[in-house]
C-alpha cells in the first residue's frame, strides 16, 4: 500500500497503528485551498490517507439533525475515533447496520478539528469501510509493525547523523528514502520535542503488538501436551458472587482475565466490579487487574460498551 504514486493519482494510504496517530500533532497545507492536508507522525508520515484494521468496539450517532456517526476502533496499540456523517453516506449506513463488536478494514481521511478552546483532536473519516476479520487483523498489525519499524530506522539514522533541513533531507534520499517521507522525517525532528522518547514508546508499542498476534495464533496452533493448571476460586462468598468456580491460569494476568470476563459475559456483558473480584479472588492485585483489563481493550479482545460494563468480542 505504501508506494510512490503521481500526483493526480489519490494519496498513499499508510498503514499506521493508533498509538503513533494519536501522537500526531504536526499540521501542514502544500499549495492553495484545494491542495491536500497532512499530518505529520513522530515517525515522518505525511500522512494524508491511512489504511487501518481493526475491532469497533463502539458506535453511536451523536448528530441529532445531520446523522453523525462515530465510531471507536482498537488495534493492539490503541484506538481510532472514526466519523460518517452526510457526506461519507454508504460508511454512515454501514456503521449504523453494524453489530458491535465487529473486525473492519477503512481507507480513509486525517482529518484534525480544532475547537474554539484551542484543544486538536484527530479523527479518521472513512472513504471505504468492509467487514474484516481476525486473520485480517493479524496481517495488517504485522505488515504495518513492519512498516513502522523501517520509518523509526529511518528517524533514528536522521537523530545520529546530526543534520537538519536539507542537508538531512538529501542525506535520507541519497540512502534511498523515498522522497515523500525524507521530507516527513525532517519535519518531524524539527517539530516532536524528546523524539528520541516518543520513538522509544512507539517501538515498545509495535512490539506488544506484534507479541499480542503472535501469542493469539500460537494459542491456535498449539496446544500443550499436559493440561493447564487451573487455580480455584475458594470461598463460598467469592462462588455465589461471581458465579466463578475456577478460572484457567494462564502465563500472564492478562490471560486470566480474559478468562474471567468469558465466563462471567452470557451474552450482555459483566460489570467490573465483578470482574475485579474474581480476578482478586484469583491472587491478582488490584493494579495488576485495571492494566491489564486495558491491555484487552487495547488488543481489541474486549470493550466497554458504557461505564461498569465490560463485553468480551467474540472470534
Amino acid at each position: 500500500m505504501e508506494k510512490t504514486e503521481k500526483l493526480m493519482d489519490r494519496e498513499v494510504a499508510w498503514r499506521i497503528f493508533a498509538h503513533e496517530f494519536n501522537r500526531s500533532n504536526l499540521y501542514i497545507s502544500e499549495g492553495d485551498e484545494r491542495a491536500p492536508n497532512y499530518i505529520i507522525t513522530p515517525t515522518g508520515v505525511k500522512c494524508n490517507r491511512l489504511f487501518i484494521v481493526g475491532v469497533v468496539t463502539e458506535v453511536e450517532n451523536i448528530g441529532k439533525e445531520n446523522n453523525l456517526w462515530r465510531a471507536r476502533i482498537a488495534d493492539p496499540t490503541g484506538v481510532f475515533t472514526v466519523y460518517a456523517g452526510q457526506y461519507q453516506p454508504e460508511a454512515a449506513i454501514f456503521l449504523s447496520e453494524l453489530q458491535v463488536p465487529a473486525y473492519v478494514a477503512i481507507v480513509g481521511k486525517a482529518r484534525k478539528y480544532e475547537p474554539e478552546n484551542g484543544s486538536v483532536y484527530i479523527s479518521v473519516r472513512p472513504e471505504e469501510i468492509n467487514t474484516a476479520d481476525e486473520k485480517l487483523r493479524d496481517r495488517w498489525v504485522l505488515d504495518t509493525a513492519e512498516h513502522t519499524l523501517l520509518r523509526i530506522r529511518t528517524i533514528e539514522d536522521a537523530l545520529n547523523s546530526g543534520l537538519s533541513g536539507n542537508e538531512l533531507r538529501e542525506l535520507l534520499q541519497k540512502k534511498g528514502i523515498n522522497p515523500v517521507l525524507a521530507d516527513g522525517a525532517v519535519r518531524a525532528i524539527q517539530h516532536y520535542k524528546n523524539l528520541d522518547k516518543i520513538i522509544q514508546e512507539l517501538r515498545s508499542a509495535l512490539i506488544h503488538a506484534v507479541e499480542a498476534v503472535a501469542s493469539e495464533s500460537a494459542e491456535e496452533i498449539e496446544k500443550p501436551e499436559e493440561p493447564q493448571i487451573n487455580a480455584v476460586i475458594k470461598g463460598s462468598e467469592a462462588e455465589s458472587k461471581t458465579g466463578v468456580k475456577e478460572v484457567p491460569v494462564q502465563t500472564e494476568p492478562k490471560e486470566i482475565l480474559a478468562a474471567i470476563i468469558d465466563k462471567l459475559d452470557t451474552g450482555k456483558g459483566t460489570s467490573y466490579s465483578m470482574v475485579v473480584e474474581a480476578a482478586q479472588s484469583a491472587g491478582i492485585e488490584a493494579i495488576v487487574v485495571e492494566s491489564s483489563i486495558k491491555e484487552l481493550m487495547a488488543e481489541g479482545r474486549c470493550y466497554e460498551p458504557k461505564i461498569g460494563v465490560l463485553r468480551k468480542v467474540n472470534e
